[in-house]
């Protein structure tokens, strides 16, 4: 899939809206060629840089990977 295809894919479209309710306006989409089994990249968009929550083969894939992240995050104990 190239970019043109990912802008164009109905999948984006509910990616997007689903990055917004889960992260306000700043949330967004991305798509990362370089990543050869993660494509699908999902965040924020703030001070015109991409903060990646979560990544996938799919869609589905990154928004699981960003609840991951957001669990592990909580289970993490204060340093003193």
């Amino acid at each position: 899939m190239d970019a043109l295809e990912l802008v164009e894919d109905i999948g984006a479209e509910a990616a997007i809206a689903e990055s917004r309710r889960r992260w306000g306006p700043s949330g967004a989409v991305s798509f990362a060629d370089r990543y050869r089994l993660s494509h699908f990249l999902v965040g924020e968009l703030r001070g015109g840089r991409f903060w990646i929550r979560g990544r996938g083969s799919s869609w589905q894939a990154a928004f699981a990977d960003a609840d991951a992240r957001t669990v592990e995050a909580s289970r993490r104990r204060a340093v003193h």
